[in-house]
């Protein structure tokens, strides 16, 4: 056993490694550096300590895993819509909007984060028309985001400012305009048609992302979160990450930061400008921050009243009107050919379809160093797969990443006819590695994974059952959980490249890991209420529910 002075021993604990050699373990020793220095148990772990004059943890039987990777999050706008954010209730109407949207000005810590617009943020709100906002701000730009990001509400002020033609705005492919009886516009804006709103309100500063981003940070770190990847990356968000990273080091986590191709609207950012930015990105890594992905979104959502996801029609054809990027193909036999990792957002049977075909025709064009393997490029949300096109995944090496997990088994998904399905058994059935899963958290509320996936335990744990010589129903929810941890843990390591220093606790990987308040796998699988009581990044604790420390 390794001798390291400076070091701490963690003992008494069940520790759950998601290690193929040795699934659980008692404790662990984690270097000064943050590494993992050995893994066994509480007799051999204290032994060591003893010899070495090390500090000593006791872990009091909790039950300690990898720390969570989120495959799907927006950093900068979850921490805008804490700290400068208007966050509109869901029962928000026409009637009520203006004094709700004024009265929650006053909550927000900073003003004026983007220049001289007010900025919130809802879901929907039912039959809006700009006038429920121009009686209280005449003059003053407003746009609330909706829709999860697909949409957004304007005033009068806000429109002109963005330079709309308020009477009479052309229509545009993969545009959504609502408008009144004589043509003019509500004022509600949905995918291409939010590229001039969200480019005039544009992004906040770097002081003030840099807060954002540590605020979101904070809340990632409280749901066991250590490594993520950032869906949305713009020049301000990689600029922020570096600085934090690299000259204060405050970036307590491990973040692939995907640089947005197209559309605008979903950077805040001009195409010009996002084009330098995955050029030079490769560049600008940092021990913390992975640079070389890129991020395409290549239809809207399955999700009322857009309902902009791209489907296939009667015949089998793509809908190629909700495609937002028609050079999509050529896009990813471009960054292929550059070694760059895409993540396509498709969320319908067509633009899953489009994606895959995207990837199939990089595969066969580009030739790749076999030294280093094929690119494993990913689709994102992948709610909407046709049935065909399921091994597919894996013949042309393709992550699956699910998300947003928080309508794996909701209402609205269940009502939703098979637009909103994340089927992992059947991914499972066709040996799709990895499969991933994601918050896409981007705005108020809680990003933490464990109660989202508790439903998904179940399932994958019957397809096991049924893909295996035993039938007991113990037996399932084991399987199951096991199941589940893996595709948050070790497989989000392996989709960005980080197999080999995360995503287990093993000798040599960083010392990244969680303290939960039961044991969600020899147990009763009770992930819905799980608590995460403590996170470790690199050693270090980031996350203390008990003392109620926040770093």
């Amino acid at each position: 056993m390794p001798a390291q002075h400076h070091a701490v021993a963690y003992y008494n604990g069940k520790v759950y490694t998601l290690d193929d050699a040795s699934q659980v373990a008692e404790a662990f020793i984690v270097s000064a550096e943050g590494t993992f220095l050995a893994v066994g148990t509480t007799e051999d772990i204290l032994a060591a300590a003893k010899a070495n004059g090390n500090v000593t943890f006791n872990l009091k039987g909790r039950f300690v895993m990898p720390g969570i990777h989120d495959a799907h999050v927006h950093l900068l706008s979850a921490g805008i819509s804490y700290l400068s954010g208007v966050s509109l209730p869901g029962d928000t109407t026409v009637d009520n909007l203006g004094q709700r949207l004024e009265d929650g000005q006053c909550t927000c810590a900073y003003q004026h984060a983007f220049q001289d617009w007010v900025v919130g943020n809802t879901f929907t709100i039912p039959n809006f028309d700009r006038s429920s906002l121009d009686q209280r701000f005449p003059d003053t730009p407003v746009i609330i985001q909706g829709g999860a990001g697909h949409s957004a509400f304007l005033n009068t002020a806000g429109l002109l400012k963005a330079g709309y033609q308020v009477d009479n705005e052309p229509d545009v492919k993969g545009a959504k305009f609502s408008r009144r009886p004589d043509g003019s516009l509500t004022g509600e804006l949905g995918e291409l048609a939010m590229n001039k709103a969200m480019l005039s309100k544009g992004n906040p500063n770097l002081a003030h992302a840099k807060r954002a981003i540590k605020a979101a940070l904070r809340c990632l770190h409280q749901a066991g979160v250590t490594s993520c990847q950032e869906a949305a990356t713009n020049s301000v968000i990689l600029d922020a990450l570096r600085e934090l990273d690299l000259e204060e080091n405050a970036l307590k986590m491990d973040i692939a930061a995907h640089s947005v191709y197209a559309p605008e609207f979903l950077a805040n950012e001009r195409q010009s400008s996002l084009k330098e930015l995955i050029d030079r990105a490769p560049g600008l890594a940092t021990k913390h921050v992975q640079t070389n992905f890129v991020k395409i979104l290549l239809d809207g959502v399955p999700l009322p009243p857009l309902f902009s996801s791209a489907g296939l029609d009667s015949e089998g054809n793509i809908e190629q009107h909700k495609i937002l990027v028609d050079d999509v193909v050529e896009a990813v036999k471009r960054f292929d050919e550059r070694g760059l990792t895409i993540k396509i957002h498709a969320t319908g049977h067509g633009s899953t379809r489009l994606a895959l075909d995207a990837i199939k025709t990089a595969r066969t064009g580009n030739q790749h160093d076999q030294a280093q393997g094929i690119i494993k490029h990913e689709i994102a949300h992948c709610n909407g797969i046709h049935p065909n096109d399921l091994d597919l995944f894996t013949k042309h090496n393709v992550t699956a990443e699910l998300s947003p997990a928080m309508f794996f088994y909701h209402p609205l998904s269940r009502a939703s006819n098979g637009a909103m399905n994340w089927d992992f058994a059947s991914l499972l059935e066709a040996r799709v590695h990895p499969i991933t899963i994601g918050s896409d958290w981007g705005s108020r509320g809680d990003p933490c994974l464990l109660p989202k996936v508790h439903h998904v335990v179940r399932r994958v744990g019957e397809w096991a059952v049924k893909n295996s010589s035993s039938h007991n129903a113990t037996e399932s929810t084991s399987l199951g959980a096991n199941l589940v941890l893996e595709l948050l843990t070790k497989n989000g390591a392996a989709a960005v490249g980080l197999g080999d220093v995360s995503g287990s606790i093993e000798i040599g990987k960083r010392a990244n890991f969680i303290m939960l308040d039961r044991d969600v796998v020899g147990g009763d699988a009770d992930f819905e209420n799980a608590k995460v009581l403590k996170t470790w990044f690199e050693g270090e604790l980031v996350w203390d529910a008990e003392d109620g420390l926040l770093t």
